[in-house]
C-alpha cells in the first residue's frame, strides 16, 4: 500500500502535464484554448459523454499547428488532408474518453494532496525560489481553465497514468520465453546485397522536347494554377473586447475571485519524508517491532544514515531500495497515524518515535518542508481584475459571436452593415486557395467555407467561423479567379524530371527482376553482378541492429527463411531514394544464450516485457472500447 502511495506522490503524470503545458504555451501562446464551452453540437459521444464540435475543431487546429512546428519551413499545408486530420484527432479524443471512463470504472483516482504535490513540483510553475503562486495562477488563467477545472484535468491525467502503470508494471516474461527470444534477437546472418540505385538508370534516360510536349498535352488538366479568390472580411476579437466600456470589475467580484483562487490553490505545506517499515503479524508482534525500531533509532543517534538503515531494515519493497524515500506529499495521503507523526516533526532531519499503522511499525524521518504562501489580496488585485475582465470579455465575446453570425445570415450580400452595427473594420485578402491562405485564412474551416457554393457562387456571406481562440471571422468572396493553364515553359523541367524518373524506375525494375531470376536459376553471384555492372556488398555475421547495413536490407534479410546447406535465400529490398536491391542470406547462426552479456540479456528482458505490457494494456483498452457505446455524428 505504501508503495502505491509512493508511486502516486512521485508519479510521472506531472511530466505529461508539463509536456502539455510547454507545448501549448510554446505553439499557441497564452489564451490558446478553452475546453469548457458547453451547449454545442456534438460530433461524438462515449457512453453518453459528448465530444463537442468546438472541442474537436480546437484539437484539430492544435494538431495542425503541432505538425507545422515539427516540420518548420518544410511544412506545406496543401499536403494535409483536413478531413483525414480531423478524423484522426476525433478517434484520439474518443480513445482518451474511453480510457478516462475505464479509470473511473476501476476506481482509479488520486487525492487532492497528491495533485497539489504534482502542481507544486511542476517546473512550469516554478521560479528560482521555488513554486510561484502568481505564475501558477497566471498560467492556469491564460490556458483558459478555471482553477477547479485545471486541478480536475491534472487529476485525470494522473489517474490515467496510474491506471496504465498498474496494468503495464505487472507484465513479465519467463526465463524460457527470454531464452527462446534471445536466440532469435541475437541471431547472426551472413548477408549480401546487390544494389540497383535509381540514379544509375536515370543517367541512361534521354527525354526529348517532344516527349515533354506530349506529356504536357496529354495531361493539360494537371498543369493549371489552383482556383483563387479575393475576399473581404470582418474579425471579432476577444482581445479588443477587453477594452469595451461594458467590461469592468467591482470590489465584490474581485473578493469573490480571490476567495475562489485561495480555496483551489495547492496546499501551502508539503513534506518529503523517508520511512523504515517493519511488518507486524504472526511472526513479529507490535512490541517486538517497536523494540527493533528503537534499536535502529539508537544507531541513527550515533550518526548512521537513515537511508542506509532503511535499505538494511525496511520491509517496504517499494521504498527500501531507495532509502525509504516517499516523496512530497500533503495531508490526506498517508495513514492518519503516519500523517500525524510526520507533520509533528519540526525540522528536516528529525525522526519520529515508532508509529503503528495497519501496515506495520514505522520510523519516519522528515527530509524537507516545502511551504508556499498565497499572495495577499492587494498583491493579487491586478491579476484578479484581469481575470474578471477576461471572464466577462469571454461572455461578451460569445454574445457578440451569436450576434455576428445572425447578422451574416440576415444581411448576406454585404459586410458594410455588419461592420457598422458591431463597430468592426472590413479588411481584404487576395489569392486564397482551397489549400492555403494567410492570416485568418490559414484556418482550414474558414477556407472551406469560402469555396462552398453559397459563398463562392452566390456571393453570400460566410457564417461566423472561429479561427482561433477568441477570434471569429465572417468573410465574403469579392473576386473569383478560376484555374488557368500554366505555360509549358514554366513546368517543362518538372515534366522532364518526372519522365526521367518513371523510365529509370522501369529500367531498374527490369534489371532487378532479371538478376533475381538468374540467381534463382542457379547462376553464380559473380556472373549476375557482372551482367548488370554492379558489385555485391557482403557482410558476415550481422545482427538485427547492425548499423553498417541499410535498414531495409537488414529487415528483408532477417525475414528470409533459413537457407539450406550450401544454398542461399533471396529477397528484394527497397532502398532509399527509390532504388532496389537483391538480398541474399547464405548462413544463419542462432545465438548461444550463455554467451550473451548479462547487460544485453537484461535489455532484451526489458524490451520483451515492454512489448508484453503494451499488449496487455492494448487488450484492456480494446475490451473497454468494444463494450463502449460510441456514437459518431453522420
Amino acid at each position: 500500500m505504501l508503495q502505491k502511495l509512493r508511486d502516486q506522490t512521485q508519479s510521472l503524470g506531472f511530466k505529461v502535464l508539463v509536456a502539455i503545458l510547454v507545448f501549448v504555451l510554446a505553439v499557441f501562446g497564452f489564451g490558446a484554448f478553452n475546453l469548457f464551452v458547453g451547449g454545442e453540437p456534438e460530433v461524438a459521444s462515449v457512453n453518453g459523454e459528448g465530444i463537442t464540435e468546438s472541442a474537436l475543431s480546437l484539437e484539430t487546429e492544435r494538431e495542425r499547428r503541432r505538425i507545422a512546428a515539427q516540420l518548420g519551413e518544410q511544412f506545406d499545408p496543401a499536403l494535409i488532408d483536413p478531413i483525414r486530420l480531423q478524423n484522426n484527432v476525433l478517434e484520439r479524443m474518443i480513445a482518451r474518453e474511453v480510457l478516462g471512463q475505464a479509470a473511473d470504472d476501476l476506481g482509479v483516482a488520486v487525492s487532492r494532496s497528491q495533485v497539489d504535490a504534482v502542481l507544486v513540483s511542476n517546473p512550469a510553475f516554478q521560479i528560482a525560489d521555488g513554486f510561484s503562486p502568481d505564475l501558477y495562477r497566471q498560467a492556469v488563467q491564460s490556458l483558459g481553465y478555471t482553477a477547479q477545472a485545471f486541478v480536475d484535468e491534472t487529476a485525470r491525467l494522473m489517474a490515467l497514468e496510474q491506471m496504465q502503470n498498474a496494468l503495464t508494471n505487472s507484465a513479465f516474461i519467463t526465463e524460457r520465453e527470454l531464452n527462446l527470444h534471445a536466440t532469435l534477437l541475437a541471431q547472426r546472418r551472413d548477408v549480401a546485397y546487390l544494389p540497383f540505385p535509381v540514379e544509375r538508370y536515370r543517367a541512361k534516360v534521354e527525354v526529348s522536347d517532344d516527349d515533354v510536349a506530349l506529356r504536357y498535352q496529354e495531361n493539360e488538366a494537371e498543369y493549371v494554377s489552383p482556383e483563387r479568390v479575393d475576399v473581404a472580411y470582418v474579425t471579432l476579437s476577444l482581445e479588443e473586447l477587453m477594452n469595451d466600456a461594458a467590461i469592468s470589475a467591482d470590489e465584490d467580484e474581485l473578493q469573490a475571485a480571490y476567495a475562489a483562487e485561495r480555496a483551489e490553490a495547492p496546499d501551502e505545506e508539503l513534506r518529503n519524508s523517508r520511512h523504515i517499515l517493519l511488518e507486524v503479524g504472526a511472526e513479529r508482534s507490535a512490541e517486538a517491532a517497536r523494540e527493533a525500531l528503537e534499536g535502529v533509532r539508537e544507531r541513527l543517534q550515533a550518526g548512521e544514515s537513515f537511508a542506509d538503515l532503511a535499505r538494511e531494515f525496511s520491509e517496504d519493497p517499494g521504498s527500501a531500495s531507495t532509502g525509504g524515500e516517499l516523496g512530497l506529499a500533503g495531508r490526506g495521503v498517508f495513514d492518519p497515524a503516519f500523517e500525524s507523526a510526520l507533520f509533528e516533526l519540526e525540522k528536516p532531519g528529525d525522526v519520529s518515535a515508532p508509529v503503528e499503522t495497519e501496515f506495520g511499525m514505522h520510523l519516519i524521518e522528515l527530509v524537507e518542508v516545502r511551504r508556499t504562501e498565497f499572495p495577499s489580496f492587494e498583491a493579487a488585485r491586478a491579476d484578479l481584475e484581469r481575470q474578471v475582465r477576461e471572464r466577462k470579455a469571454s461572455e461578451l465575446f460569445e454574445q457578440r459571436l451569436r450576434e455576428l453570425d445572425n447578422l451574416a445570415f440576415e444581411q448576406p450580400e454585404s459586410l458594410d452593415g455588419i461592420a457598422e452595427a458591431m463597430g468592426l473594420t472590413v479588411a481584404t485578402a487576395s489569392g486564397v486557395t482551397r489549400a492555403a491562405g494567410s492570416g485568418p485564412f490559414g484556418n482550414d474551416d474558414l477556407r472551406g467555407r469560402l469555396f462552398d457554393s453559397e459563398v463562392l457562387v452566390n456571393r453570400f456571406n460566410s457564417p461566423a467561423v472561429t479561427v482561433a481562440e477568441g477570434q471569429a471571422v465572417v468573410a465574403r468572396v469579392t473576386e473569383r479567379h478560376p484555374p488557368e493553364p500554366i505555360p509549358l515553359a514554366e513546368v517543362a523541367d518538372d515534366i522532364r524530371a518526372d519522365i526521367e524518373l518513371e523510365r529509370a524506375q522501369v529500367m531498374l525494375a527490369e534489371a532487378q527482376a532479371d538478376a533475381l531470376a538468374r540467381l534463382e536459376a542457379g547462376e553464380s553471384t559473380a556472373a549476375v553482378a557482372t551482367a548488370h555492372d554492379a558489385s555485391w556488398q557482403t557482410f558476415e555475421g550481422i545482427r538485427r541492429n547492425d548499423a553498417q547495413v541499410p535498414r531495409a536490407v537488414v529487415q528483408v534479410a532477417f525475414g528470409l527463411r533459413r537457407p539450406e546447406a550450401g544454398g542461399k535465400s533471396l529477397g528484394v529490398a527497397t532502398l532509399p531514394a527509390g532504388g532496389q536491391a537483391v538480398v541474399a542470406v547464405t548462413r544463419v547462426e542462432d545465438a548461444d544464450v550463455a554467451a550473451i552479456p548479462a547487460s544485453e540479456l537484461e535489455g532484451m528482458r526489458g524490451f520483451l516485457a515492454g512489448r508484453a505490457a503494451d499488449h496487455d494494456f492494448g487488450s484492456v483498452f480494446q475490451t473497454y472500447q468494444d463494450e463502449a457505446r460510441i456514437r459518431r455524428a453522420e
